[in-house]
């Protein structure tokens, strides 16, 4: 019996057709097969493929200018399975020198998740939350942040001390800005520190009870009367103002601007004599600020003498041309010189900087 693939001479034609149709399939099949392997092999190395940048790297090019190239690499290293160590802690810092604080603070949360002991993720995630102004967040990761760190970039006592404050946990912030400052946290120097921070806050009764705790455990402690004058000034109490600066003179006879608020008050008070002699002692100690130089221009002035009035605005106005107090007062002297062209020069400079005062943002 004949084979099925015996091939007879009279087939000879279709034996070569289906040669050549067989050579053709399995040629297909081959590149049909390498085209296969080609594309597994460029999946399989897509799905690996190694991050352009290290975490390094991308920090180098943050520090360096190039936030958009750190940003896009370290987003691709902290969406790996599993994350690239460290990659989304520093993603997070990126967001936040770039200001993105929102993006910053989720960065860390989700590194504390990844890594519960990352310290430096603790740090900046209360940071950030502060600079968000959600202090009352941010305490305690601060609070837990000072128990390691002695030493930072930021000090962590006075940020802790700041969200205290907006907590109204006002004995916490006393605490804080004494540890920043090395006192005791019962002492006079701590609560003189506190009554100065809250005068600034805008909070005088808050003040003047730390002023006046200040006083009842170090008596002698300089400044303490001169924060309690200022504690009255805001309160728009002059003669109290004024008793408590006198009092500060005795204790801190050296400290300047303690004599440019007595000349000012002084003036305000009628007491001519006692503030020229006040301004000449604060300018014999210290020449570096404008205050007595204006004072004394406007003690002058009051006193029908516009030359020496002058002499003492110029120099005001070659320290610092921006007070339009200066020129103002100048404007009032030269008037009264007759000097009409330079009076005019002056008031210009008034108008100019009132228009750019008022341009600025509030």
């Amino acid at each position: 019996m004949r084979s099925l693939y015996q091939i007879r001479p009279s087939d000879s034609h279709s034996a070569l057709r289906y040669a050549c149709i067989e050579g053709f399939l399995i040629a297909t099949f081959l590149v049909l097969s390498s085209a296969s392997a080609y594309a597994q092999a460029a999946t399989s190395s897509s799905a690996g493929e190694v991050p352009v940048m290290t975490v390094a790297e991308a920090h180098h090019e943050l520090l360096h200018g190039k936030e958009k190239e750190a940003i896009q690499a370290l987003q691709r290293l902290a969406s790996a399975q599993p994350p690239v160590s460290g990659a989304i802690r520093e993603l997070g810092i990126a967001y936040y020198r770039t200001g993105r604080l929102e993006d910053a603070e989720k960065a860390f949360t989700a590194a504390m998740a990844v890594d519960p002991v990352d310290a430096e993720s603790e740090q900046m995630r209360g940071l950030t939350l502060y600079r968000l102004n959600r202090r009352a967040a941010a305490i305690p990761f601060i609070e837990h942040t000072r128990q390691w760190t002695s030493a930072s970039s930021v000090d962590v006592n006075y940020v802790l001390a700041r969200c205290y404050i907006d907590a109204k946990r006002y004995d916490g912030a006393r605490a804080a800005f004494a540890a920043q400052y090395g006192f005791d946290a019962d002492s006079g120097a701590a609560y003189l520190v506190m009554a100065q921070i809250l005068l600034r806050e805008e909070l005088p009764d808050l003040a003047e009870e730390n002023a006046k705790r200040a006083l009842q455990l170090s008596p002698q402690l300089a400044l303490t009367h001169f924060v309690r004058g200022k504690i009255a000034l805001a309160r728009g109490d002059t003669m109290h103002a004024l008793a408590e600066f006198e009092e500060e003179r005795t204790l801190n006879p050296g400290y300047p601007p303690l004599y440019e608020l007595l000349g000012d008050l002084y003036i305000r008070t009628g007491q001519f004599q006692e503030a020229q002699h006040s301004l000449t002692q604060a300018l014999s100690l210290d020449q570096t600020s404008t205050g007595p130089f204006i004072l004394m221009g406007k003690l002058f002035l009051n006193d029908k003498d516009p030359q020496t009035a002058a002499s003492y605005l110029e120099h005001a106005e070659q320290m610092d041309s921006s007070n339009y107090i200066t020129h103002y007062l100048l404007a009032r002297a030269y008037q009264s010189m007759s000097r009409k062209e330079d009076a005019a020069r002056e008031m210009s400079a008034v108008s100019r900087l009132h228009a750019g005062e008022n341009q600025l943002p509030h």
